[in-house]
Order: C-alpha cells, then structure tokens, then sequence
C-alpha cells in the first residue's frame, strides 16, 4: 500500500545522472559495436499480451530490449548478433554490414520497443531513487489493495501496470500551471486521437523562461511503420498569457498541423501539467 507521502513541489533543476543516462540510452541503445540505434515505440495495447516480460509490454529498460533482441537473433538465426550477443559488423548470412535501420527494422518486426508512459516511468523512477530513495513505482495509487488480486499483480510487476491514466491520478500528482514547470513534470494528454481512444505522456526535461523541453516515446502516421520511436520536442513560450496550446509546439522541424504531437495535444479532452508527489 502507498505510504503517507509529503507533497512535492520543489521543481527539478536536471535529471540525476542515472536518469539521464536511461534517456540518453533510450535515444542511442547502448548495442555493442553499433551506435546511433534510437528506440522504436511498441505499445502492447493492440496485442493485448498479458504476463509477460515488461521488455515485452512496452515498459523495458534499454538493457532489457538489448538482451532480448539478441535472444530473438540468436534462437531465429536472424544473423544480426553472434552466439556471445555481441553486435555483428556483418551480417552472418549475407556479409553485408548491418546498418542502424537494419536493427531498427529488425526491433519493430519483432515487437520490441518502449511506450509513452513505460519510457517517463523508467526514467522518473531512477531519478527518484538516487536522489529521494523514493521508488515511484512502489508508492504510486494503481489498485486499491481491496481488489487482492489485481493488487498483488500490481505489486509483483510494477512498471507494467503504472499507465498514463495513474500519472493523471490525484493520489499520485498534483495538477499545476504550465508556466509552473520544471524539469521532471509531465504534460498529460487523455482521450486523445480522433476517435479520442488514446492516451500520451510527455516527460519535461528543461524549462527556461522562453522554452518548455520535453521527451517521449510516440508514433506519428507520417512517419509509417518503421520511423516511429523516441522523440525530442519544444513548446517555445510565444504567448506567455496563453494556455499551452497558444504556444508553438515544435518537434523534428515541424510545428502547427504538421507536428502530430501538437494535434494530439489539441484534440485531448483532458491535457495538464502535472508534477509527482511523495
């Protein structure tokens, strides 16, 4: 059960440095021998796979997606590591180097990647532990322990059922203005989409007094099957008396209709800033 917790209110300055590194390798998977591999996005949602490895929902850590994509390599003899799980130059079969979309392919085709709120809460949780010793998933509201089951699941595994719904629980953030965040605040987006049947989370890295910049893992339609991942974006503050969406969003060079996110932001029915408490 969640223990009694104080309200956290003090912005971040930075990330600590394990969190940092986590984002970091989430943008440039730590495989040896090749660099520059960003992490797909996978959501378990459209699979509907229940029990499985968190590296299989969605919710893994860089390490966990690494290890896994060798198993996957290894068993099916997909040649893109070797017996020892080390990175192959060349691929086994061909001879031809294997190349960063190759891996990249080779992730997607295989369901492996990280998802909106797997990517904040894997991030969030190191940061708090090395500088709180607070875990973030130990203390969040997920199940009321009345429901034993679903509790005891929750309590055994974690990260795979912390969602972006349990980030807009008042048990576990505090709603705050956007010109109030800080580096470690999220921005929410509920029933969003045009059929407005997702939900999204945006992980706020650095705010200066012209600029909110944020991190997520995401899947734009325009960037098809295989472009999708984690991605880097910035609201730059135009409009200082307006609501976030009177700011200009920009993400990968686009902004206005162009930028998906700033879409997604506008079509939610619920879209705030809000900050863990603890």
């Amino acid at each position: 059960m969640p223990r009694p917790v104080a309200f956290y209110f003090k912005k971040l300055v930075m990330l600590s440095s394990k969190a940092q590194k986590i984002l970091n390798d989430y943008f440039n998977l730590p495989f040896e021998g090749l660099s520059g591999v960003r992490c797909p996005y996978f959501n378990n949602s459209r699979l509907k796979q229940r029990a499985q490895l968190r590296v299989l929902v969605g919710k893994g850590l860089p390490q966990d997606i690494i290890e896994e994509a060798k198993i996957i390599s290894v068993q099916y003899h997909a040649g893109l590591f070797d017996k020892s799980g080390h990175c192959c130059l060349h691929n086994e079969h061909t001879g031809e180097k294997v190349t960063i979309d190759q891996i990249r392919k080779f992730l997607i085709d295989n369901n492996l990647g990280i998802e909106c709120s797997g990517f904040v809460t894997q991030i969030l949780r190191a940061h708090f532990l090395q500088t709180k010793e607070f875990d973030l998933v130990r203390n969040f509201h997920v199940v009321s322990p009345r429901h034993f089951l679903r509790y005891f699941i929750s309590f055994l595994r974690p990260v795979e059922n912390v969602g972006v719904k349990h980030y807009a629980d008042d048990r576990n953030t505090n709603k705050i203005s956007w010109d109030q965040a800080g580096c470690g605040d999220v921005v929410v987006m509920l029933e969003t989409g045009s059929k407005n049947n997702i939900n999204h989370i945006l992980l706020i890295t650095e705010k200066t007094n012209d600029t909110i910049k944020y991190a997520h893992a995401r899947a734009w339609d325009s960037e098809g099957k295989y472009g999708h991942g984690v991605s880097l974006g910035e609201i730059r503050i135009t409009n200082p008396k307006g609501s976030l969406l009177d700011q200009q969003w920009m993400e990968q060079a686009f902004e206005g209709e162009k930028n998906e996110t700033f879409i997604e932001a506008k079509q939610a029915k619920t879209l705030q800033v809000r900050r863990i408490k603890f």
